[in-house]
């Protein structure tokens, strides 16, 4: 259950909590008609001023946890940005030492004809078949 529930929770018992409570003193206490308005009147200023600092509390709690959860995810959000530069910044590394790789090998090569060589996309390639080429029929 969340914080915020269990505060709105608790504000709703101390509330119903009071006015029964109060209620039920007042309705069970002799008293004349002047002294019971009096008493009724007291309870609901003492219930209206419980509501008001539960209130005041839970509001002041959710602030804090509404500043927590921001503290801590601006410091993830900056965690994240961070790996994510090193990893791009690792990855262009390796990039750029493939393609010097390749630029050295075909320097290498350049005499035996397989400098030139086309190099073939991995999607293009294929697997042996039983077909024949295009425009070679079985008679």
């Amino acid at each position: 259950m969340s914080e915020e529930n269990k505060g709105k929770e608790f504000l709703v018992g101390a509330v119903v909590g009071s006015i029964l409570g109060a209620i039920t003193a007042l309705l069970l206490a002799p008293k004349s008609g002047k002294e019971l308005r009096s008493d009724i009147a007291e309870g609901y200023q003492q219930a209206s001023e419980k509501t008001q600092q539960v209130a005041s509390e839970v509001s002041e709690k959710t602030k804090q946890l509404a500043t927590e959860v921001s503290v801590k995810t601006s410091s993830a959000a900056k965690t994240i940005s961070r790996q994510t530069a090193e990893w791009t910044g690792k990855a262009k590394e390796l990039a750029v030492q493939a393609r010097d790789g390749v630029k050295a090998w075909r320097k290498a090569h350049e005499g035996e004809g397989l400098a030139e060589a086309p190099v073939a996309p991995v999607a293009a390639t294929t697997t042996e078949t039983d077909e024949e080429p295009p425009g070679e029929g079985r008679e």
